[in-house]
């Protein structure tokens, strides 16, 4: 069943936004909830400790907290600080931290959903790409180095207001919570299903139809546009459609980030070659360009794709991940305005005023 739905709310941060905008927009939130709340987090890196404080006041107040943050990511120590302060405190239960299972190490599945659920008398829960992985003051600026400051580079989070549509996500991030690290997790059918209001569906993966944004890029044609920031791309069934919708005359432009590791050289080659432009955002501070979002456009077909999912193999078959695709006409119109932003922002960086 399709419903009207609340009009979502983009935040963005960014070096035009002030220093850590989104962690104190999540703040707010957590300093906002009253007993009787419940705030449900799912998130990948985490490392601040304000928002860990934050919450542990939450959660002393009479708010019922429930956090699931990844055990083991890509850089396997930047949890720790604050996953021992949540764990001296306990939250009243309500930590849990995703692990290698032990079925399979090597291909383990990242939980690298980024989503905050605020349920009270006004429920929201916001998606997109940001982690709370700063810190302030920082201790670690190797972490930074090597994750980049989310905080003060290009990020998105999406507010959604629509209650039946955060009790879905809510329930999601329980179902998570149970099941992380289950093999058969894609199989179950509350994984598989779709979630619907209005203008906005969020698919979660893993699931067993993975080709989502390949079947929508697959109905483009020749004058037809795909515009995205992406902060991975690597070869696989995404860089094949988007190399086949630029050989039927489609027009395809994308920002990258600037690391060898998310979007290798060879890549940006392969694309170039297939008559795509492709620009690295190379930032004179080393901000990172971690924004998901891919925007399609033809004369009678327009939708914008955003969440924390990547287009890599990691996202598509084995990470716990969301992927939003939406068509409210007002969302594509803002980031159709911060992609522009953000290209003019590469020119300049790449060609500087003289």
């Amino acid at each position: 069943m399709i419903r009207r739905m609340k009009p979502l709310r983009l935040h963005f941060g960014g070096p035009d936004q002030p220093p850590r905008a989104l962690s104190m927009l999540l703040h707010r939130l957590i300093t906002a909830s009253v007993p009787g709340d419940r705030i449900c987090w799912v998130t990948y890196y985490f490392r601040d400790r304000v928002l860990a404080r934050a919450l542990m006041d939450a959660a002393d107040r009479g708010v019922q907290v429930s956090l699931l943050v990844d055990g083991s990511p890509r850089r396997k120590s930047a949890n720790d600080a604050v996953l021992s302060m949540l764990r001296t405190h306990g939250l009243r239960g309500g930590l849990a931290v995703h692990n290698k299972p032990a079925w399979g190490r090597r291909l383990h599945p990242h939980l690298h959903a980024k989503l905050y659920v605020f349920a009270g008398q006004q429920p929201v829960a916001l998606i997109g790409s940001f982690n709370p992985s700063g810190d302030e003051p920082e201790e670690d600026p190797d972490v930074i180095a090597e994750i980049g400051d989310q905080d003060r580079g290009h990020n998105m989070l999406v507010e959604i207001g629509d209650p039946a549509l955060v009790a879905a996500l809510e329930q999601q991030a329980q179902l998570w919570r149970q099941h992380s690290s289950s093999p058969l997790l894609r199989l179950r059918a509350l994984q598989n299903r779709v979630l619907q209001a209005d203008a906005l569906t969020v698919y979660l993966y893993p699931r067993l139809r993975t080709s989502i944004v390949e079947s929508d890029i697959a109905t483009l044609a020749a004058g037809d546009r795909i515009s995205g920031a992406l902060s991975h791309v690597k070869p696989g069934p995404f860089t094949r459609a988007l190399g086949a919708a630029a050989a039927r005359g489609v027009a395809v432009n994308l920002i990258v980030h600037d690391t060898e590791r998310r979007v290798p050289e060879a890549m940006l080659t392969q694309l170039t070659q297939q008559g795509i432009q492709v620009q690295r955002y190379r930032h004179p501070a080393g901000l990172p360009v971690h924004a998901k979002y891919l925007l399609l456009q033809g004369p009678a077909f327009h939708c914008g794709y955003f969440g924390s999912f990547n287009f890599n193999t990691r996202s598509r078959l084995l990470n716990i991940e969301l992927l939003a695709r939406c068509t409210d006409p007002a969302v594509l119109a803002v980031l159709q305005e911060r992609f522009a932003a953000l290209a003019r922002e590469a020119e300049m960086q790449q060609h500087p005023p003289t």
